[in-house]
């Protein structure tokens, strides 16, 4: 019997992971296009030219991807190749997570083939090499060792692991705070007593603080030797300011209600009582159940924290949803079709919300490749698939390239970070794109000191921006490309 489940566990996880090869071997030969892809490529470039983080060249997530990055040489094919391989890992440890929580066969099938699909395919930005995509085996893992220490002895061992698993999930996105959170809410549910009175809660506490501890400290672990590196770079606080302080910022434009974060207090209030209610309902439910929805809960509010309607935003979202699915294929599993009918209307709401996911271009981003394999699409009608801007794009590479001289400088006012790494230039000041010049007031003065004291061989001036606000006496123009005009200096 033991053999067959072995058995059944090898051919299983074979089937799925060649599925979610196939499902992604396209992403390997994409064109560059993907906007965060070219900030990121862009500043692998720097970090290997010898840049400073955050100081010298700057975004503002934490080290971990760009030290990603930084490591292929920002190559697309292999950093997607990397994601690729970080998705397969991400399936064997959901396949043990769900053996873990399912008692029954065909609920694992069901949430493990959910996972693999929606993990696999475009429709959610999968095929990006996002920080999310990176993240997703570590905090699954880390669920995993979690559950496994609420029923195995040497607990603190397990979360030990687990939170550092969660800090570094933490250190490619701030986001993976939420995971940390729900984990460690869930240990803290499964650990009060039977009767909530004030002797045996304190027991309770009191017994379990090691295990809290021990979480915790794992998880502040990898944040703390971040903190000791970039200190010794003597650029702390620029790390805090980029990744911490400006997101303040970035999260409290679109949740503005009635005041400053009003939204994300609202959200706050909502998963606050969702939690007190699965505690308050503990008995009622299955171990297994609990752990789901919580994590379910967080994963959402991770979803929804800031407020922006980017479809890779869900990829947090997809392992516990994946599990919920699960769930209806448990034959004891209560409220059976109250949870399909939440299953339908919260895909309803994501879809409504999340605008930027099509099933037809899902559809559309394989018959592409095909098409093109098969000679039925030129290069430039493939490019313009994934972006129309794309081919306008590589045409602006092959030009700056034709006339650079022996080392080539350029400044592109936009948003097309890629530029940079495609032609191997980087841009004379620490920011690679418009909108974090635009975000981050009052350093147009950085960009003006920059340009006065490098200034670049080509200027690249993108339609989709507001003019150029700087003087061009030293350039003359020479050439349009599709509405962008270049400008080489004659100096």
């Amino acid at each position: 019997m033991r053999r067959t489940e072995k058995s059944f566990a090898f051919w299983f996880l074979v089937v799925v992971s060649l599925l979610f090869f196939f499902l992604r071997l396209p992403s390997l030969a994409e064109p560059y296009w993907y906007g965060d892809e070219g900030i990121y490529q862009t500043i692998a470039l720097a970090l290997n030219r010898g840049y400073t983080l955050y100081s010298q060249i700057w975004d503002n997530k934490p080290p971990l991807l760009y030290y990603t990055y930084a490591l292929f040489g920002g190559d697309q094919f292999f950093l997607r190749l990397l994601s690729l391989t970080f998705g397969l890992a991400s399936i064997v440890l959901f396949f043990r997570l769900a053996v873990q929580l399912f008692q029954e066969r065909k609920a694992v099938i069901a949430s493990t083939l959910g996972f693999t699909l929606l993990f696999g395919l475009p429709t959610f930005e999968g095929n990006i090499a996002n920080a999310e995509n990176f993240m997703l085996p570590f905090s699954i893992a880390a669920g995993y060792l979690v559950y496994l220490a609420t029923e195995r002895a040497q607990k603190q061992r397990y979360l030990l692991l687990a939170g550092m698993l969660l800090g570094i999930a933490f250190l490619y996105k701030i986001v993976g705070i939420f995971d940390f959170a729900a984990f460690l809410v869930f240990f803290l549910i499964v650990s009060l007593p039977g009767q909530v009175s004030f002797r045996p809660l304190v027991r309770a506490m009191t017994d379990s603080w090691r295990q809290f501890a021990a979480l915790t400290a794992g998880f502040v672990l990898p944040f703390i030797l971040s903190i000791i590196y970039f200190l010794s770079k003597g650029v702390l606080g620029d790390y805090i300011q980029a990744t911490f302080l400006s997101t303040v910022w970035y999260v409290g434009c679109n949740n503005f209600f009635l005041f400053p974060q009003g939204m994300l207090i609202s959200k706050l209030l909502l998963l606050s009582v969702i939690v007190i209610g699965l505690a308050v309902n503990r008995d009622t439910v299955s171990k297994p159940v609990l752990f789901i929805c919580v994590w379910f809960v967080f994963s959402l509010f991770n979803s929804f924290f800031s407020h922006r309607s980017y479809t890779h935003y869900l990829i947090v979202l997809i392992p516990s949803f994946a599990l919920v699915f699960g769930m209806l294929f448990c034959s004891k599993t209560q409220y059976k079709y109250f949870l399909t009918g939440g299953l339908v209307v919260m895909s309803y709401l994501l879809f409504t919300f999340f605008t930027h996911w099509s099933l037809t271009k899902t559809v559309g981003y394989y018959a592409n490749s095909v098409d093109f394999l098969t000679g039925q699409k030129t290069l430039a009608a493939y490019e313009e698939f994934f972006d129309p801007r794309t081919p306008r794009d590589s045409r602006i590479v092959r030009f700056i390239l034709g006339r650079a001289k022996d080392e080539p400088s350029m400044f592109m006012w936009g948003n097309a970070a890629r530029l940079y790494y495609q032609t191997g230039t980087l841009p004379p000041s620490r920011f690679t794109v418009f909108y974090h010049i635009q975000r981050k007031g009052g350093y147009e003065l950085e960009l003006t000191d920059a340009l006065q004291k490098n200034p670049p061989q080509f200027i690249v001036l993108m339609p989709d921006v507001p003019p150029f606000p700087y003087p061009l006496d030293d350039y003359i123009h020479v050439s349009t490309i599709g509405g962008v005009d270049i400008y080489e200096r004659v100096h």
